[in-house]
């Protein structure tokens, strides 16, 4: 059986994801397998693409879903050369006002996921594959209000260094991607309108731009990849500064040093 040389990308239906599968795109894979949970934006991005793609409208923060990747795996001759695991949502509110439900569901999601997604790939990886998971500059600081979003991205960022050094044995490398604020969809999820804890932006990044450093950081196998001068200055006094002085200076910005009274 010809071996079929593929990426795979979740969160492939908007925003990072769907950039980055667009990169891809021009590498000249045999096939992409682009992973998200609506059917439709697939579709779109299918419309989209030279290289064959197969879509699998999935909810990843279901582990059994990831089983549906592993058997297609298992029953083709794959060589996964690119894994993206883009996919993730957050949450900036109360913490009160936050279901454990969706507390959750974003460790499912955000960090479960990309450890299953990992281990099920990692078996048809060879020398000279790449892993490129998408953190945020998040995961280097306390983020009160968006309490359980930054703890899963501080997990993702601690796994992908870790994990690199175990792979390089096996020539395979990681590389985490942290972005500061980005325009995407993210922020439909994560903000809830009627009440808005996050009040400043101080930067809004471009999707492609952040994506095309990313891709060409992971090429040359480098371990983070972190897009422009606001986001490497923040990242850089978060590992001169206390933990809490760092939080109170992101209470400030978002004017919650004094919170009024905690809507139910």
């Amino acid at each position: 059986m010809e071996i079929k040389n593929i990426a795979i990308v979740t969160g492939a239906g908007n925003g990072m994801g769907k950039d980055f599968a667009k990169i891809l795109d021009e590498l000249g894979f045999d096939e992409i397998w682009a992973i998200a949970y609506h059917e439709e934006s697939l579709n779109d991005l299918k419309s989209q693409m030279k290289t064959k793609t197969i879509c699998f409208a999935l909810d990843l923060s279901v582990m059994e879903n990831i089983d549906i990747i592993s058997d297609k795996l298992k029953s083709e001759n794959i060589n996964v050369k690119w894994l993206v695991n883009a996919a993730g949502f957050g949450k900036f509110d109360f913490y009160e006002n936050i279901k454990l439900e969706t507390s959750l569901n974003m460790i499912d999601l955000n960090c479960k996921a990309i450890v299953k997604l990992t281990d099920v790939c990692l078996p048809f990886m060879k020398e000279g594959a790449r892993i490129v998971d998408f953190s945020s500059v998040a995961a280097f600081q306390p983020v009160p209000y968006g309490t359980m979003y930054g703890a899963t991205k501080a997990f993702i960022l601690s796994y992908s260094r870790a994990l690199n050094y175990e792979l390089k044995k096996r020539k395979i490398s990681i590389t985490c991607i942290c972005p500061f604020w980005t325009k995407t969809k993210f922020f439909d999820r994560a903000v809830n309108p009627k009440n808005k804890v996050v009040k400043k932006y101080i930067v809004m990044y471009d999707s492609e731009k952040v994506v095309k450093k990313a891709y060409k950081d992971a090429v040359k196998r480098k371990k983070l990849s972190i897009y422009g001068f606001v986001s490497n200055l923040q990242v850089f006094l978060t590992k001169l500064l206390p933990a809490s002085l760092v939080a109170r200076v992101w209470l400030a910005q978002q004017k919650l040093n004094k919170p009024s009274k905690i809507k139910k």
